[in-house]
């Protein structure tokens, strides 16, 4: 349907007289709740933070960046384990590389600042306590 049926329908309910004339005929009351399912099909469906890659840092709630935060750490992990497996079958010049890749991937780069940023308040923290 289009919207502006269901912005009649909008109109219809603000008022008085809409809700009477529509709880009154059941023909209408059809064809209201089929107005408003059409229109609720036609509005986009917004992905979860989870699935959103092209999205700004200041534009996601802090439980997320958290969430994305600890993915990349254990992601990190797994291919630090992944390259510390492989370490007989390939060079060292290669095997640093990959380690230094692991660390400073561009998708990565920003949650791993986050984890320095942590690690240099957990050191400041314990220097300052002895």
């Amino acid at each position: 349907m289009s919207k502006s049926k269901a912005d009649a329908l909008y109109d219809a309910l603000g008022t008085d007289i809409g809700r009477a004339k529509l709880g009154d005929d059941p023909l209408l009351q059809e064809k209201a709740i089929e107005t408003m399912t059409n229109f609720l099909d036609e509005i986009p469906k917004s992905k979860p933070w989870s699935e959103r890659k092209d999205v700004q840092i200041l534009e996601l709630p802090l439980g997320e960046i958290i969430r994305r935060t600890l993915q990349t750490a254990v992601d990190i992990l797994n291919d630090f384990t992944r390259i510390l497996t492989d370490r007989h079958y390939m060079s060292e010049t290669s095997f640093r590389r990959k380690l230094f890749v692991t660390f400073t991937s561009p998708e990565r780069r920003l949650y791993v600042g986050i984890w320095l940023i942590l690690l240099a308040f957990i050191l400041y923290f314990i220097d300052s306590a002895a």
